[in-house]
């Protein structure tokens, strides 16, 4: 290996003492691949084993917490114990080769899709009309806010139960927590809603019921991380912004996490209203300030990539679409092979990867496949 990449093979320690034996990882990837029962199917479980060797630190996709929170065809849950077996078994073949496995927790709230529902209908902060022409959801009572924070403890018991090494709280990409943060989705009068002290209840009411359960049923070095979206900016306007997002960082370290991850594309990003701060984990991780890990993802393709990232200020690189393309990534850099890394999936490689079928389908779709376009996959 060339000793220019050594810093991405230097171990670090989480708050809670859990040791990580590199500083990388696997970005959560939805498959649209599990069983109709919401279990996880066999194809999910071999693209898990192919990919245990990628980093120390591997998140799933996400997994359901609610009945009300379904986003995805074919997405695993976690409400039932009857999917247990099948969750076990993921653990085990994230696990591999050693490296921690954690369940990313997510509720869709209005990104929900109302036909995948038992009560055909979507729920959220506030009766917000969703994009693309979804349908209105349903406003949350209190009650229904409880049990939904209860549903996310519930999926941290199974999670443990199943043998994951940690959790992510899935705070980001527009979901039903980074609904409650945004004035976007969040009109509520109530405690749930108005101010930005209010609008925060939700995501750290959700985070104490998780440590709760993890420090009644797991060990010290159970993981819980945090992923979010660093700023809302769009067509319907600005939901916060990067400031706002420093505020709930300090929350979110207080209240227990042990290490926090910024969902970008591009891991140079510059915030919406640049002030010449810097990038945007450049922001982050200096409001961080090494108090937890900070985990980074966006447009890492190659090893000198993932180095940038760690001097930009990431404790810990996680790859998405290059852990797809090509899951010896580590192992070539490792053998000094750096070159032979697949950014797509070329010809002679399709089939060969271990990707479940609708995932497939959806990377042709995006061209990361060097097939001609006539081919019929």
């Amino acid at each position: 290996m060339k000793p220019e990449f050594n810093s991405l093979f230097e171990e670090i320690k989480l708050p809670n003492g859990a040791v990580l034996s590199d500083r990388l990882g696997v970005a959560p990837m939805t498959t649209y691949s599990g069983n109709p029962d919401g279990t996880v199917s066999d194809e999910e479980l071999a693209y898990y084993r192919r990919r245990s060797n990628i980093g120390s630190l591997f998140i799933s996709a996400c997994i359901a917490v609610s009945e009300n929170g379904i986003a995805f065809p074919n997405q695993f849950v976690a409400f039932k114990d009857e999917v247990l077996p099948r969750l076990t078994q993921m653990a085990s073949a994230m696990k591999a080769n050693g490296n921690k496995a954690i369940l990313q927790i997510q509720h869709g709230g209005r990104q929900g899709q109302p036909s995948l529902i038992k009560t055909n209908e979507t729920v959220a902060p506030s009766a917000v009309e969703g994009p693309a022409g979804r349908p209105t959801p349903r406003a949350l009572t209190s009650d229904e806010i409880m049990d939904i924070i209860r549903d996310f403890g519930e999926a941290t018991r199974r999670a443990i139960e199943a043998g994951f090494d940690g959790v992510e709280i899935h705070g980001a990409n527009t979901y039903l927590i980074q609904q409650f943060v945004s004035e976007i989705t969040n009109r509520r009068e109530d405690e749930w809603g108005g101010s930005l002290e209010n609008r925060l209840k939700f995501p750290l009411a959700v985070l104490a019921e998780v440590k709760r359960v993890a420090e009644e049923f797991a060990d010290d070095q159970f993981i819980i991380g945090y992923r979010l979206s660093p700023e809302e900016y769009s067509e319907e306007g600005i939901g916060y912004t990067i400031e706002e997002t420093k505020i709930l960082t300090d929350r979110l370290i207080d209240g227990g996490i042990h290490y926090l991850h910024v969902s970008l594309m591009d891991f140079q990003k510059l915030p919406h209203n640049d002030k010449a701060e810097g990038s945007i984990v450049e922001i982050l991780s200096e409001k961080i300030a090494g108090r937890v890990a900070f985990v980074v993802v966006g447009s890492v393709k190659k090893p000198v990539e993932a180095v940038a990232a760690l001097e930009e200020g990431a404790d810990i690189v996680v790859m998405g679409r290059q852990a797809l393309a090509d899951p010896e990534w580590t192992e070539k850099v490792k053998q000094g092979k750096e070159d032979e890394i697949n950014e797509n999936v070329p010809k002679e490689m399709i089939g060969k990867l271990d990707i479940p079928g609708p995932l497939w389908e959806r990377m042709v779709k995006f061209k990361m496949v060097e097939i001609d376009e006539e081919v019929e996959v």
